[in-house]
């Protein structure tokens, strides 16, 4: 899987949770997308990645490439 699913997924549950009037779990929720774009933007650092010349960018600021890690 490519890096960047966990924050598709995080901020399909944060829409699902703001539409549903759980604002408290959003703001976690936006939150925990920020620790996991920081989390993997420095796991494709150490491993020496860039975004691969995909010409892809992520909705994310960026931080996160088309690349798996381990």
């Amino acid at each position: 899987m490519k890096a960047y699913w966990v924050i598709d997924i995080l901020k399909d549950i944060r829409q699902f949770s703001e539409k549903n009037g759980m604002m408290t779990l959003a703001e976690q929720l936006d939150d925990a997308i920020f620790v996991a774009a920081s989390e993997i933007s420095a796991k494709l650092a150490e491993a020496g990645t860039s975004d691969g010349g995909t010409g892809r960018s992520r909705s994310f600021s960026g931080a996160v490439a088309d690349h798996e890690f381990h």
